[in-house]
């Protein structure tokens, strides 16, 4: 019976409805988990940016132990400092190289500041000897470092001569000589220098984080835009999501304002969010289209109308079932089929993710079945595959385990929440075969029929596939085949 017009429009605006009120409640879920999910992710990229200053100040350490040698001493021998500038790469060993440059006053020029010391493993860099105030981008902070007296920093400066690609940041710390009687400042004894791979330092800290979906890079904004760039991690999966950029500031260190900024991939906001939003949508999708079509049943059914489609749909239902039943069934021997078989391992595979619980794949293959298809005939090698995949079905009891032919003369079985008892299952399955005395003389490992097992078991995660399950388990089947047949393999 056709609904008149008001009624469809009734109708219309019903589904409307629903489904603009599940958007906007699905959306509103949407907006909140994902504003947890990036104060999250900022609270992380602090803890990060918090852990690298600790660690760059704790190197900086270093240059304040030296200078308390030069404070101590009118005169510093370059055993004395190598022999301290060893204990302190020992301790800091993100430290590559440390010195002395003292200030020797010109006449008729500026001060010049040749690097005397060196610790020993690294003299080779050719700068020892050298002068630093004739080097320009070292210049302007050895200027700061006399005129403030405070640790001064070089950033992106070539460290050594012979590896001109290794950046770094070169660290200057002023050591003053003895206050004068009058109160006037102290001048100016020279520099001690330290040498930090600042990329090595951010990376090794990177290692105790779970950055491999996220951008990070390390920026100088006390530098021009060209040279701001100090360290740079690139996400290996997902694309950058550049609306949710985070700068995380960091204290100020040696006069630069050094700074994270983080953006995360999508590949992490999908990881960190949830279904709720979309299971909020589908349900309100679902329950509307449902009222919708209640509405418009009750107004076109009829008795007579209701007892033809019941009649025609059970009538429907039962033709179904017998073509669902014939179509999951092996023919020959009456248990599932391999479309069966990949169907039972996809829901086991999805339970088993949400359950968090192992799961049990057994490969059994008929060893040596050429050979017995060729000395006996095809009929009896049928009559074979249907004593073998009942004998493999007697063998198991639960309801969710599942005895089906994989292919020609291979069956498999699925055996959920199954890890420790596999192994013995698999040898049971085999015993059982072993047991039936089917006559093969044409087997090269013995006179009656016997079958190789491969078994593998694991927990199945998000990140994986049955295919994983399944390749584990046809390698140990190929092993057990491989070392000599009737056997089973437990998969590494």
């Amino acid at each position: 019976m056709p609904i008149k017009r008001s009624q469809t429009i009734a109708l219309l605006c019903v589904i409307l409805a629903g489904l603009t009120l599940s958007a906007l409640v699905a959306s509103s879920f949407y907006r909140q988990e994902r504003r947890e999910t990036l104060a999250g992710f900022n609270a992380e990229v602090d803890a990060i940016g918090s852990q690298f200053y600790q660690e760059l100040t704790f190197q900086f350490e270093s240059l304040y132990l030296l200078r308390a040698l030069f404070n101590g001493s009118t005169e510093v021998s370059d055993e004395e400092f190598q022999r301290v500038a060893r204990e302190t790469l020992d301790r800091h060993s993100d430290i590559l190289a440390l010195g002395w440059a003292p200030q020797i006053e010109q006449p008729a020029s500026e001060p010049s500041y040749p690097l005397n010391y060196l610790a020993t493993e690294q003299r080779r860099s050719g700068l020892h000897g050298f002068n630093l105030g004739a080097i320009p981008p070292i210049r302007p902070a050895l200027q700061a470092g006399h005129a403030q007296g405070t640790l001064q920093m070089v950033v992106q400066f070539p460290l050594f001569a012979q590896e001109p690609e290794l950046p770094g940041v070169l660290a200057l710390l002023p050591v003053l000589k003895a206050n004068t009687s009058n109160g006037d400042t102290a001048p100016l004894r020279g520099f001690i220098i330290g040498f930090f791979h600042i990329e090595d330092l951010l990376s090794r800290l990177l290692e105790k984080h779970p950055v491999s979906d996220f951008d990070l890079a390390l920026l100088d904004n006390s530098m021009d835009p060209e040279h701001r760039l100090l360290y740079h991690h690139q996400s290996k999966v997902g694309l950058a999501v550049s609306t949710a950029t985070y700068r995380a500031p960091l204290p100020t260190v040696a006069g630069h304002q050094l700074n994270l900024q983080a953006r995360p991939t999508d590949n992490y906001l999908s990881r960190h969010g949830s279904r709720v939003p979309l299971l909020i949508m589908l349900s309100g999708s679902l329950f509307t289209f449902l009222v919708a079509a209640y509405l418009r049943t009750t107004v076109v059914r009829s008795a007579a109308i209701e007892d033809l489609v019941k009649a025609r749909t059970r009538k429907l239902n039962e033709t179904n079932d017998k073509l669902v039943n014939l179509s999951m069934t092996d023919g020959l021997t009456d248990i599932p089929n391999r479309r069966n078989f990949d169907s039972h391992l996809d829901v086991e595979w999805k339970r088993g993710i949400r359950e968090k619980q192992p799961l049990t794949l057994m490969l059994i293959d008929i060893d040596c079945f050429k050979a017995y298809n060729d000395h006996y005939g095809h009929l009896q090698g049928d009559q074979c595959l249907r004593r073998v995949a009942k004998t493999l079905h007697d063998q198991t009891s639960r309801p969710r385990d599942l005895v089906a032919r994989y292919g020609g003369e291979e069956f498999a079985l699925i055996l959920p929440h199954t890890d420790c008892a596999a192994k013995s299952l698999g040898e049971q399955c085999r015993t059982a075969v072993e047991a039936l005395a089917l006559p093969h003389t044409a087997s090269g490992i013995g006179d009656k029929v016997t079958v190789s097992v491969g078994i593998a078991s694991m927990v199945p995660q998000r990140d994986s596939q049955p295919v994983d399950l399944i390749a584990q388990a046809d390698q140990a089947l190929y092993h057990a085949k491989n070392t000599g047949r009737n056997r089973v393999v437990l998969a590494d």
